[in-house]
């Protein structure tokens, strides 16, 4: 399918999203147009009619040159026939695509900003002869979308997966042309509505839930391990600040009662003490009485001599006023 020297297309013939079918001998030459639409395009490349643009026939050297409606219609042939090859339908003919590789700008974007831009780059570069890094998008205020850019050469005949996971976050890739792509089992051609495909393994007849298959890791596709304890991964460890600064509490070391010490314990959990209680402390201090003095004896004979007595209470004031009447 890769054309030879002999057989490349001169520049000012190329045409976008266009392939050259060569017929290799006069008698395969002699089949006409109607074998060039009807077996390579529609039976083997599943083109429709309506999905091709042009065809510029012609028939005594035997060449067709076929643009197609879409990129996306393009590269779905370019894939189909690269898949079949030794195909009997194409004994006796050569299909030469214009632009043999052809640059694209590829969107990825990842539904989490800290997935390592290297991770993405080696799981992107398994479907590419050719990825370039371009840099991070950004929206109108300057600040990243948490989608990535990049310049990409696809293998012959296949394209990177529009979405694919690392661990838990799912991450799409998006290209001009791109074709319908399920996002359920991950493979072209169709879409998710309708598809039974497993997950896992990718076979029909039974659910992700019910595979009997272990899981692989999606990132180097081993069985054994997933994708936290890759041994490809590079994980670079976080390094955290002990400095977590300081807290300025005043901090009272004079011997307190429990009583003290409970009120301590809440002011604690409330914050940090302020002044105006600080000062009603000292005001409460200030009015505790003082312990007396050393009297001299006399005096404190006198002091014991003398009787204090107690108080009536509340409750024998009222039983005795009640009992006077």
């Amino acid at each position: 399918m890769a054309a030879t020297d002999g057989e490349s297309i001169p520049v000012f013939i190329r045409v976008k999203n266009s392939v050259r079918i060569l017929a290799a001998d006069l008698l395969n030459a002699e089949k006409g147009l109607a074998y060039i639409v009807q077996v390579i395009l529609e039976e083997l490349g599943r083109v429709s009619r309506r999905e091709i643009l042009a065809i510029q026939d012609y028939p005594r050297k035997g060449v067709y040159d076929v643009t197609f409606e879409g990129e996306g219609v393009y590269r779905s042939f370019l894939s189909i026939l690269g898949e079949n090859l030794a195909d009997p339908r194409l004994s006796g003919f050569k299909v030469v695509p214009h632009f043999a590789e052809e640059e694209v700008f590829l969107i990825v974007k990842s539904y989490s900003p800290f997935v390592p831009l290297k991770e993405i780059e080696t799981v992107i570069g398994r479907y590419c002869k050719k990825l370039v890094f371009v840099g991070k998008v950004l929206n109108e205020l300057g600040i990243w979308t948490s989608k990535y850019r990049f310049k990409a050469v696809f293998e012959k005949g296949t394209f990177p997966p529009a979405r694919f996971r690392l661990g838990t976050v799912n991450i799409d890739c998006f290209f001009k042309g791109m074709p319908e792509f399920c996002r359920r089992c991950r493979q072209y051609g169709h879409v998710s509505e309708g598809c039974t495909a497993c997950q896992n393994c990718g076979k029909t007849g039974h659910e992700v839930m019910n595979c009997v298959l272990p899981k692989k890791c999606n990132f180097c596709l081993q069985e054994g391990h997933l994708y936290v304890r890759c041994p490809q991964r590079k994980v670079e460890p976080v390094e955290v600040s002990a400095d977590l600064g300081e807290l300025f509490v005043p901090v009272d070391l004079t011997p307190r009662s429990s009583g003290e010490e409970a009120l301590a314990v809440t002011e604690s959990q409330e914050g940090p003490a302020v002044k105006r209680k600080k000062e009603e402390e000292k005001k409460e201090k200030k009015k505790k009485p003082e312990k007396p003095e050393k009297q001299d004896v006399s005096s404190g004979m006198e002091s014991s001599s003398s009787t204090n007595v107690p108080s009536p209470t509340r409750g024998q004031r009222l039983f005795k006023f009640y009992d006077c009447r």
